[in-house]
């Protein structure tokens, strides 16, 4: 073709460019306007500089700080039902961002692939809250309160923890809402239940789950990072005399306005798709994984066995942000990579979802195959983070036997020979 031709669809050659021109937004309507009037643009409130807290916040003893102890009843989860890998994502994404290849993809993230779902965030959300309280064998007049724990929502009015719950069926509960607090989303969300659990002393569900494949935009450097997937825990009371399973919780925020800024979304300046300034993410989970180690070794080890509560931990299942730069962070800070648990590589990075993803993925894998103490630290966009210790038994998490979702068996059909995966990437990336 010419360099300018204007042609049909079905004549275009694999070397031609297309050029999609959108209708204007918002933002461009403000940026003429002002390029016309000639007035300025409204200046921007400058951030302080960061000051220290006057003193630590320790993390929450669990049984020494409440009198209602907390037992993981359930834990459910839904994959997103559409594969991508890298070499869909190099052939689909904008080169001019970034011109790394599969390989590269894989060494610096640790991703193989990403599972997007054709379903909406809040049908995922509902998928696994059903699971977990099927599993735990819970109905919804047991239910307390449901906290759903995510930052990819559009739902604003009702939130998506008052969808779930009335979908359930679930008459009324102490409390129905929504926690944004990125990929520390379940600390943040398992903290508010075990204080909920002293109040109401009946089950409450919660729910992480995740939507980026509508929100991240034809740009590689962010798109090789974020996938969807949803996992629901059901938080209920401990039998008397029983020690509880979730034993030490911390919730931390902000920082430098820069890392309280380093991911962006919606970012009107960048098409209101998702934004990333990697250094920035890599020294707020740097300077989180240094603290929250030191805070574990000052701890005692609950059994009296260890010295610390850092040496009585059995597996490491950390937030699943970017497996090259967690394992660099770890062992900066004092944790060697073969105590860590990633599955970052099949499933991308899921926010607030991906530390019980990985958990369901350990134990259906046979990494976690009996009783064990884990350590979940998450860390993210808004500078917040978190971490939790706490005892999982395989028996409570619902091993999903299949792919979830609605396109299930479109996918087995693109993962069998003969047929390639980015024949459903199209469908994928909208």
């Amino acid at each position: 073709m010419g360099p300018l031709a204007l042609v049909e669809v079905g004549r275009l050659e694999p070397d031609d460019y297309v050029v999609a021109l959108h209708p204007r937004g918002q933002e461009v309507r403000r940026f003429l306007r002002r390029l016309a009037s000639g007035e300025p643009r409204p200046p921007r409130a400058a951030a302080q500089e960061a000051v220290a807290p006057l003193r630590p916040y320790p993390p929450v003893d669990v049984r020494a700080d409440f009198a209602v102890l907390p037992r993981i009843e359930a834990l459910a989860v839904v994959h997103g039902d559409r594969a991508c890998s890298n070499e869909d994502l190099v052939r689909n994404a904008a080169y001019n961002w970034s011109p790394m290849g599969a390989d590269e993809i894989r060494d610096k993230t640790g991703i193989v692939q990403w599972n997007y779902t054709s379903a909406s965030l809040e049908e995922i959300a509902l998928q696994a809250a059903t699971a977990a309280l099927e599993h735990a064998g819970r109905g919804p007049a047991d239910v307390g309160a449901v906290l759903v724990c995510t930052c990819t929502s559009t739902r604003m009015i009702p939130s998506v923890a008052t969808w779930v719950s009335g979908q359930l069926g679930i008459q009324q509960t102490h409390g129905s809402c929504d926690i944004i607090a990125a990929c520390a989303g379940l600390p943040y969300g398992l903290a508010d239940a075990t204080r909920i659990l002293q109040e109401v002393q009946r089950p409450v569900l919660v729910v992480c789950a995740e939507k980026f494949s509508d929100k991240i935009g034809n740009v590689r450097t962010s798109r090789m990072i974020f996938g969807d997937g949803a996992a629901a825990i059901v938080v209920g009371v401990a039998p008397d005399g029983e020690r509880p399973d979730i034993e030490f919780l911390q919730t931390y925020a902000s920082g430098p306005a820069t890392e309280v800024n380093s991911i962006v979304w919606p970012n009107p300046e960048f098409d209101n798709n998702i934004t990333v300034y990697g250094p920035e993410v890599k020294s707020l989970a740097g300077r989180y994984l240094v603290q929250m180690i030191g805070e574990l070794q000052a701890l005692p080890d609950p059994d009296g066995r260890r010295d610390s509560l850092l040496d009585s931990i059995d597996l490491v299942i950390p937030h699943q942000a970017n497996k090259t730069m967690v394992i660099q962070l770890a062992e900066q800070a004092g944790l060697s990579a073969d105590r860590l648990y990633f599955n970052i590589d099949q499933v991308g990075n899921t926010s607030s979802a991906s530390i019980p993803l990985a958990i369901h993925d350990a134990v259906r894998d046979g990494v976690l195959d009996q009783p064990v103490r884990i350590f979940a630290p998450g860390f993210g966009a808004g500078a917040v983070a978190g971490f939790s210790v706490m005892r999982i038994d395989p028996a409570v998490v619902a091993v999903a036997t299949g792919v979830t979702g609605a396109a299930s068996a479109d996918v087995e059909a693109a993962r069998s020979p003969g047929r390639q995966s980015s024949d459903d990437i199209q469908v994928a990336f909208g």
